[in-house]
């Protein structure tokens, strides 16, 4: 939608307080990757490789407790398995082939050429592709399921879109509006739940952290903004910026 950014990402993470976890940052690894890191399990929930490819993942909420008989790999793992890859086509061919046992999951993978998005139900992965535009995803039990809170943050962000899109290449601006959505408290049809509003403020868990990030195209470089803890308390600061190769 923008052609200086083809992928533009604004995210915010929703976690129990008590799970310990780092700020994006470089990893040691072939290729060089800048995610943040989940110091509990060893996996990322959000980043970006020097080939180009991000990948982000979010927990899908389950409709009864996790089986404690079943044995599920971290999710975040998944994530940074595909953050190995070159292209977002070959995240998807490892998906497809893929067949460990997960907790609920939608993961994004994309590169300015394609993007994906997949779900799981256990050991059955289905993807498919996403079209150029506007996409917005919540925790939700069921994938791609409507509700008055993915409507809402969708008509935010469209207005962000609509207002900058054609006149605007400062990142700086951008993340100003952009930080506008993620901080929105509204829930919305009467809820009293916490979890419908963008920035969720709940007792044992809530937004953790918010994640802005550029593929600035002309650069060949990928951006990163952060903010640790709710964007509605904290300011977003620049991560190591990674040359796309």
């Amino acid at each position: 939608m923008v052609d200086r950014y083809p992928v533009i990402v604004a995210a915010n993470r929703d976690e129990h307080y008590d799970r310990p976890s780092a700020p994006p940052s470089l990893w040691s690894t072939e290729p060089n990757i800048l995610a943040g890191k989940d110091l509990l399990a060893g996996g990322t929930w959000l980043g970006v490789n020097e080939h180009g490819l991000l990948v982000g993942i979010l927990n899908r909420r389950s409709n009864s407790e996790p089986d404690p008989l079943t044995q599920t790999r971290s999710r975040g793992l998944l994530c940074l398995d595909l953050l190995r890859f070159k292209s977002a086509a070959d995240a998807h061919a490892f998906v497809n082939r893929h067949e460990d046992a997960y907790q609920p999951f939608t993961v994004v993978f994309v590169d300015p050429k394609e993007a994906w998005i997949a779900t799981n139900v256990r050991r059955q992965i289905k993807s498919h592709k996403l079209d150029e535009g506007l996409h917005v995803y919540s925790s939700a039990a069921e994938f791609a399921v409507r509700s008055e809170k993915v409507d809402r943050a969708h008509v935010q962000f469209a207005q962000v879109f609509d207002g900058l899109r054609s006149n605007c290449s400062d990142k700086s601006v951008w993340v100003r509006s952009l930080r506008t959505v993620l901080c929105d408290h509204t829930l919305g049809n009467g809820s009293n739940d916490p979890r419908d509003a963008i920035c969720v403020h709940g007792d044992v868990a809530g937004t953790v952290s918010s994640t802005i990030i550029f593929h600035d195209q002309p650069q060949q470089r990928l951006y990163t903004f952060n903010c640790l803890g709710p964007p509605c308390r904290g300011s977003f600061a620049e991560a190591p910026m990674l040359n796309v190769r």
